[in-house]
């Protein structure tokens, strides 16, 4: 019974939600049946839902007493309990959809042939649209259908001479359009990180159309269209300052998952810019995250992703603003899931005073310390490595590189990054034992010539 739907749609509901529902299931409007009402009880009244808790013979044993285990009537019962189920999760969805469920009232209000009722039901949505700072696909598809619903009550046993045609064809277009646009941004993602392909199709239509400012006036479509430039063309300046430009000017033209999304794309864009050597896109991400939070467009339930969290003081320290960081650690810190907090924290602590060259400080931090995510672990154990050599702790450094090779001997989660951290560590060991011009010079080739070496410049600057 714990693996059935029915438990696993149960499982899903919070407190309030019970609450609605065990008056649902009393209902004999939503619930017909004496025995599903029971099943619910039994689940009701389960301090937890495990697979102790919700057996079989003790479901049944509830709701037959004395009775012996009938597994096809056990199931039957079951099967009716998932459809009232079902029920009260279709109309909790319904209940939180506002707009939607008057649109649904003015269709029945039209299919009963109550045009006056009808045409105030159509007056108020068309007032609330009017109203709504949010213009995504959603909105232009509720737009649609209700421009639907006008033609066919002014249409319906009539052949008037005006009609709302126009208004019909052209919401419909602004649906299609901005909905091909913000799933091709999508697509391009996706496919820059799993190299998978896809056919978008009136995709150049579309692109022309805008081209021609057919929809200038359309600020989502304009915001969805440099954010797709900005992933097809990424050495085209040009598309991105547009796109950061709506993004700044109109905050709310989206909802806060969709301006996430185009938020996070543009932030991407900047430091893809960084990994090929434009350092002035490193100001531009910085920028963009410290805006993202204060308008909290970078939260999730009001939590900072760990990832964010990351690269910010990364970027931070990389433009050299050690006040700013010193600050955020703490106050960004504050924002992060308790989950990571702690972990995300010390690292990035250490991180600081590695990066201020407090040695001794991000030493004593990092030198017991292992994470949760193996590629931080071992990212403090190469800056406790880098410590050792620029204090010229040698007999530290050859214990610790013994013991670092056979952690990441271990580690097979590293795949193909195992080799280039080996081969850092393998060469931080003989840049220690390069003392002639000529060791320092064989060296300093072989670590030229080696690929894939993350380390590649503080190693040369070591032999140095």
């Amino acid at each position: 019974m714990f693996k059935s739907k029915l438990i696993r749609l149960y499982n899903t509901l919070n407190d309030s939600e019970i609450r609605q529902f065990k008056k649902w299931v009393i209902s004999p409007v939503h619930n017909k049946h004496k025995d599903v009402q029971l099943l619910f009880d039994f689940l009701f009244s389960r301090k937890t839902i495990t697979h102790v808790t919700t057996q079989r013979e003790r479901a049944s044993e509830y709701i037959y007493p004395n009775e012996k285990l009938n597994m096809a009537r056990l199931r039957h019962v079951m099967s009716f309990a998932t459809i009232v189920l079902e029920d009260f999760i279709r109309y909790t969805e319904y209940i939180h959809d506002d707009k939607k469920a008057k649109l649904i009232l003015l269709r029945g209000l039209r299919k009963r042939n109550l045009k006056k009722d009808a045409q105030k039901e159509e007056q108020l949505i068309r007032k609330i649209l009017q109203k709504e700072k949010v213009q995504n696909e959603k909105y232009y598809s509720l737009k649609y259908q209700l421009e639907k619903e006008q033609f066919r009550l002014h249409t319906e046993g009539d052949r008037p001479a005006s009609t709302n045609l126009q208004e019909v064809i052209n919401s419909s277009s602004l649906f299609f359009v901005l909905s091909t646009l913000r799933y091709a941004c999508i697509c391009i993602s996706h496919q820059n990180l799993y190299k998978k392909e896809y056919e978008i199709p009136f995709i150049d239509t579309i692109l022309k159309s805008i081209e021609n400012n057919e929809f200038a006036e359309i600020i989502s479509i304009q915001i969805y269209y440099f954010c797709y430039l900005s992933l097809t063309h990424p050495d085209e300046d040009s598309h991105y300052i547009k796109l950061k430009n709506y993004l700044v000017r109109f905050p709310n033209i989206l909802p806060s998952n969709e301006y996430k999304e185009v938020y996070e794309t543009a932030i991407n864009y900047c430091i893809k810019r960084l990994n090929k050597g434009n350092k002035h896109y490193a100001e531009e991400a910085f920028e963009l995250y410290m805006k993202g939070i204060d308008n909290k467009a970078l939260l999730d339930n009001n939590y900072l992703s760990h990832f964010a969290y990351k690269n910010i003081v990364a970027i931070g320290l990389f433009l050299e603003k050690t006040k700013e960081i010193k600050t955020f650690i703490n106050k960004g810190g504050s924002l992060l899931h308790p989950t990571y907090s702690e972990n995300y924290i010390h690292y990035n602590l250490a991180k600081f005073f590695f990066a201020t060259k407090e040695y001794d400080k991000a030493k004593e931090m990092l030198i017991t310390m292992e994470y949760d995510d193996i590629f931080m672990t071992v990212d403090a154990k190469m800056m406790l490595m880098k410590i050792f050599v620029m204090q010229k702790e040698f007999d530290l450094m050859e214990s610790f590189v013994h013991s670092f090779s056979q952690f990441l001997k271990r580690k097979s989660e590293l795949s193909y990054h195992r080799k280039s951290i080996l081969d850092t560590v393998r060469l931080t060991q003989k840049v220690m034992h390069a003392f002639t011009k000529e060791e320092k010079s064989t060296l300093a080739k072989r670590i030229e010539m080696t690929d894939h070496l993350p380390e590649k410049k503080w190693l040369l600057e070591q032999l140095k």
